[in-house]
């Protein structure tokens, strides 16, 4: 006897204890076995067949001898001597009956549950649950699934496994791969396998907890979409491409027309080898396949018999990821921004305009213009390659999230921008034509052919107005003002003189030593002697009557260029003093356009400034 509590309980006897052993063991004993008639697994459906068939024929020998025996002692009596004929008879009519004793309850059973199983899976033939619920209970678990290029075969629409579940087999194509899921959420990813050597094989054969990976247990589900394992393409045709719309940053409405993509599955992170084989020559990660399926959006449905949409396909993560991050992109960026029409080309041809003026103004006056006082840079443009980048170089941006979705994008092209409203589209496109004829326009004036014209028809102009002046209004002026024929000529030649005389101190100003100015002084003097004016006499105050100078010369050029500051300047300096020469320029150029490109890009160093201008002078001069 026990106290507990101030009761007093009896202590168990020792058969109590064992009889209350032996019916723990007894119900664990009965529990294994009733799982395992009842196992939903591929091999459940052939344990239970061979059940049924010993069961039920030994029900059935069972009953026919039962049946027998009672027929002839019963009711033909000892006095009667049994006949074989009818005795054959009876024994066959009562196998008969017996065995529809036997079907008929199964077949009931069969169409209850049928009918029970259509109304839960929402199957529109209920043959498919018959047919599932009688390979499941008697014929065994023979339906094979066929699965490939990313679909169901079109021969296995109506399969048990696809409508219903599990047990069966999957057989996948090198192509696809797929997932399905058991009834407690344990997902089960299905693709295409190595093949194995003779020796794996028998050794899987011979190991009973062996499961091949392409076995379903029941009600093992497949969960779509099917993953197709080969590069996708939006695109092709032309009518899949995609067309994101979105607005920039000063709020209009635009498009990116025409978006393609090549993209994959994600394939890297494999445990297996990463290198194709024969069998299988398309990789695949499991864990990508479960982030594909699992992370896709579904809609849900308030009307309607089910409470949700069905599943997308796979491909829709890329296209939702592409929109994003281009929809993302013209939201950060004005519109004028996308469509800049000034380019590094059109920068570098003003300044090589520029360069050209200040070698005419060295060539005719010695007064040097004023350098730059600011550089010349190109608005605010994003091009469609730094958007094509963003998918590509961002390890922490696009790439980083398709990576997480299961996705990895190979090449994109990123279209054509668009404006939607026409109304709004016609005033942008006109503003961009305009600004594009103005551009080409100030590059065919800019061209170094269009500058020889502008500046042949210039010299032309000043000379028809020098003749215009000396001699014809000279000569028109001097005959009203002199009747002697005489005066008048001395008059004209003193005009000849003046003119000459400013054109020798133009050159005297500019280039002295201009081969022209030999030829003018030439004709100044001959002029001078006949107006009798004293060659080289000079006045008190230091001056002279004559219109040519007389100075010395020093033994330095002063056309010479000057010399470069540094031993890493000789060689891009001499090749600016060739080109230099070849275009014909004067060298008195080279410290203002130096002066100049100092004051375009003062961060340079001075010799990328030479190598700057050089490369401007090749791609522009002739």
């Amino acid at each position: 006897m026990n106290e507990r509590g101030g009761a007093a309980q009896k202590t168990p006897s020792a058969w109590e204890i064992e009889s209350k052993r032996f019916k723990e063991l007894y119900d664990r004993w009965l529990d294994f076995h009733l799982n395992k008639f009842f196992d939903l697994s591929i091999d459940g459906p052939g344990r239970r067949l061979s059940w049924i068939i010993f069961l039920g024929g030994a029900f059935i020998v069972f009953g026919s001898i039962v049946h027998i025996l009672l027929y002839t002692f019963l009711t033909l009596g000892p006095a009667r001597q049994p006949d074989l004929f009818s005795l054959a008879v009876f024994a066959g009519t009562t196998f008969v009956r017996m065995l529809l004793l036997l079907l008929i309850p199964a077949l009931i059973a069969i169409n209850m549950a049928g009918n029970y199983l259509a109304d839960i899976f929402n199957l529109k033939k209920i043959s498919v649950a018959w047919k599932f619920i009688g390979e499941l209970s008697l014929g065994g678990a023979n339906e094979v699934l066929h699965i490939r290029d990313g679909k169901v075969a079109e021969e296995d629409k109506e399969s048990p496994i696809l409508l219903i579940g599990g047990p069966g087999r999957v057989e996948v194509e090198f192509d696809t791969a797929a997932l399905f899921e058991r009834p407690d959420g344990i997902p089960h990813v299905i693709g295409p396998e190595e093949k194995k050597s003779d020796e794996e094989e028998k050794k899987a054969k011979k190991d009973r907890q062996h499961k091949d990976n392409a076995t379903l247990d029941g009600f093992e589900r497949l969960r779509e979409p099917i993953i197709n394992l080969r590069d996708q393409y939006f695109g092709n045709p032309s009518t899949d491409a995609i067309t994101v719309e979105g607005r920039s940053l000063d709020g209009i409405q635009v498009n990116a027309s025409d978006v393609r993509a090549l993209f994959s599955i994600r394939r890297d992170g494999h445990s297996d080898s990463q290198k194709p084989t024969k069998e299988r020559p398309y990789l695949y990660n499991p864990q990508s396949v479960h982030a594909l399926i699992y992370q896709q959006s579904v809609p849900v449905l308030s009307q309607g018999p089910n409470p949700s949409g069905e599943p997308s396909s796979w491909t829709g993560a890329m296209r939702g990821l592409l929109n994003g991050s281009i929809g993302e992109f013209m939201s950060q960026n004005r519109l004028a921004e996308y469509l800049a029409s000034i380019s590094t080309l059109e920068i570098e041809n003003s300044e090589f305009k520029e360069d050209t003026i200040l070698w005419q103004t060295v060539q005719y006056s010695s007064e040097l213009p004023d350098a730059a006082t600011k550089n010349i840079t190109k608005p605010k443009f994003h091009p469609r390659t730094e958007l094509s980048d963003r998918f590509m170089k961002y390890s922490n941006g696009f790439s980083k999230k398709a990576g997480e979705r299961g996705i990895n994008l190979h090449w994109v092209g990123v279209g054509t921008w668009k404006i939607p409203n026409k109304t709004a589209s016609d005033f942008i496109s006109g503003q961009h034509i305009q600004a594009w004829q103005i551009n080409r326009e100030n590059a065919a004036r800019s061209d170094t052919q269009a500058l020889q014209e502008v500046m042949e028809e210039a010299e032309l102009n000043e000379k028809l107005r020098l003749i215009q002046t000396v001699p014809f209004e000279a000569y028109r002026q001097n005959r009203a003002k002199y009747s002697e024929k005489e005066k008048a000529v001395k008059a004209l030649l003193h005009n000849y003189w003046d003119q000459l005389g400013d054109a020798l101190l133009v050159y005297y100003n500019g280039n002295p030593a201009s081969g022209e100015l030999g030829e003018i002084e030439k004709a100044v003097l001959i002029i001078e002697r006949l107006l009798n004016i004293p060659e080289g006499q000079h006045t008190v105050g230091g001056g002279s009557f004559s219109k040519i100078r007389q100075k010395h010369r020093s033994p330095i050029d002063e056309n010479s260029p000057p010399a470069p500051s540094s031993y890493d300047e000789v060689l891009p300096y001499l090749k600016l003093l060739a080109k230099l020469t070849e275009l014909k320029v004067d060298f008195k150029a080279v410290e203002p356009m130096l002066e100049n490109e100092a004051k375009r890009h003062p961060g340079l160093t001075p010799k990328e400034r030479i190598e700057r201008i050089v490369k401007r002078l090749e791609r522009y001069g002739k």
